[in-house]
């Protein structure tokens, strides 16, 4: 290789290695963000008590169960109006109550009970629920707030300690784009009482809903039985409540939790004057 051969080849080798880094910036930034967002999820699902709960409503017969966020200290809980529905009554419940599931820890008091449970993977699985009765709050005498399926619960307890809660991604109505990702926060099969497990999932924005409760926005992913009011977050924080579920169905299989759920947007400014 005689010299001009050699300067050429450096400059080459300098130019590939230039843009391996320039490659490799937004990677690494990317590989951070997604590192980041997990610690915030994992923060989230190792909170005791966590400020997700499960929403019962009860009727002549029959229980209602959905899921629930806590979004103030008070005890305020966001979930879907229509989980006051009891269908075999034809009717909507006046009769709610809320319970966190977990070891029970830092609440405020209320009626606990202890469950052991045996698990392929666990034997002798304790943990607690606490539950507390719960109001509907109403607008107007309407449950459905702004006529979506979003409804205010507050929980009624004697004062002392406060509850876990999510802070809203942004006061006034925040916006949403296409194909981002946000995080449906549930505990699995809320219907079975003593079930502890807790999920996070993934799921993508891939289009919008008109449905009898207004216009809604659909996400694809992973979800379970009884997912209705669920938490949906962005960054940590509250941005949706999960209405409904478009479940895929296999020929011979049954249900398969995956598929398009559809959410309200909610942030703060929409409930402030309930929560004061």
């Amino acid at each position: 290789m005689d010299l001009k051969d050699f300067y050429k080849f450096r400059i080459l080798n300098k130019t590939w290695y230039f843009g391996l880094l320039v490659f490799n910036v937004p990677f690494f930034a990317f590989a951070k963000n997604v590192s980041d967002e997990l610690s915030k999820l994992q923060s989230f699902a190792s909170m005791e008590p966590k400020p997700f709960v499960v929403v019962e409503g009860s009727g002549k017969k029959i229980k209602n169960r959905g899921q629930g966020v806590v979004v103030s200290e008070e005890g305020h809980v966001l979930s879907a109006a229509h989980i006051a529905w009891i269908g075999d009554d034809r009717n909507y419940s006046e009769n709610f109550r809320i319970s966190f599931r977990g070891k029970g820890e830092n609440l405020p008091w209320g009626e606990v009970h202890r469950h052991t449970t045996t698990f392929s993977d666990r034997e002798n699985a304790s943990f607690i629920e606490n539950y507390y009765p719960a109001k509907l709050l109403k607008i107007n005498g309407m449950r459905f707030l702004g006529g979506r399926d979003l409804a205010l619960f507050k929980i009624q307890f004697k004062k002392g300690k406060s509850f876990p809660f999510v802070d809203f991604h942004s006061l006034n109505k925040p916006k949403v784009k296409k194909d981002e990702i946000f995080y449906l926060c549930h505990y699995n099969f809320p219907h079975k009482a003593a079930n502890p497990l807790f999920l996070i999932n993934p799921v993508r924005v891939v289009g919008v809903a008109e449905t009898t409760s207004g216009l809604q926005y659909l996400a694809e992913g992973y979800y379970r039985v009884g997912s209705s009011g669920g938490a949906i977050l962005k960054n940590g924080k509250l941005i949706g409540i999960q209405s409904s579920a478009y479940t895929v169905n296999a020929s011979e299989v049954g249900e398969i939790p995956l598929g398009l759920i559809s959410f309200h947007l909610v942030w703060k400014d929409q409930i402030r004057d309930l929560l004061e």
